[in-house]
């Protein structure tokens, strides 16, 4: 039987890596667990999140990131909290807090490079 793979890091490529991990600073409520030129490392449980300095052969300098994290909240008290607190840090929210089909509801935002942080409650 072959063993099952694990998640073990999202890497989002940046323009601007400096302004990224701020941004994530500011949202994960902690600093990076590893930080040097053109990388930033967020330990995230199970799973790290990368800001990797586009320019190589992994990330060329053209494109764009188009990247979407999700995040599960408990409750949508703790929902509204969030949209709260991202407003009230200047956060560029999309859409929400909407309702999901099936059940739920969603808080979308953007990161300063324009990828979509998904907040989600039950």
């Amino acid at each position: 039987m072959t063993p099952a793979l694990a998640l073990a890091e999202v890497v989002i490529p940046c323009r601007d890596v400096i302004r990224q991990r701020a941004f994530y600073e500011r949202i994960l409520e902690r600093p990076p667990a590893d930080a040097r030129a053109g990388l930033v490392r967020f330990d995230l449980g199970a799973i790290a999140l990368v800001l990797r300095m586009r320019g190589d052969a992994l990330f060329p300098r053209e494109g764009t990131p188009g990247v979407m994290l999700s995040f599960r909240l408990t409750t949508r008290d703790e929902l509204e909290r969030w949209h709260r607190r991202l407003l009230m840090a200047q956060v560029a929210v999309l859409d929400g807090p909407a309702a999901r089909p099936g059940g739920g509801m969603d808080l979308l935002v953007a990161d300063p490079e324009g990828n979509v942080l998904a907040l989600a409650a039950p």
